[in-house]
């Protein structure tokens, strides 16, 4: 009487539950792989420099040293439509990491962050 209101069973078969427990198995795998593929960009510093120049028209417009010998550069194109954050190693690979739009010199040199 009450049969029609038990939940039908998801895996009718053994067949059926390799062939989900597969599909799963893939998706996870493909997510894995996306997360490690979301490594930084890395080339050598001077072919780094010439893609920034030649695609986006971005030259240097600041630079800094790390303690430990990283090499910090922010490139910008002259009408501020793109940057490009890149850090250097000691053994000269270059890495993007961090890009974005609306680049902005300030106005003076006079830095206040409280305003």
């Amino acid at each position: 009487m009450f049969d029609r209101y038990l939940p039908v069973p998801v895996f009718r078969n053994a067949q059926s539950r390799a062939v989900t427990l597969a599909g799963l198995a893939m998706g996870l795998l493909m997510a894995a792989t996306t997360v490690a593929s979301a490594q930084p960009a890395c080339l050598p510093h001077g072919k780094l420099v010439d893609l920034l120049d030649g695609r986006y028209s971005e030259q240097r417009v600041a630079v800094g040293l790390e303690s430990n010998g990283r090499l910090f550069e922010i490139f910008a194109a002259d009408d501020g439509a793109t940057w490009t954050m890149v850090v250097t190693t000691p053994d000269g690979a270059s890495c993007v990491v961090a890009a974005g739009l609306e680049w902005q010199e300030p106005e003076s040199d006079e830095f206040d962050p409280e305003t």
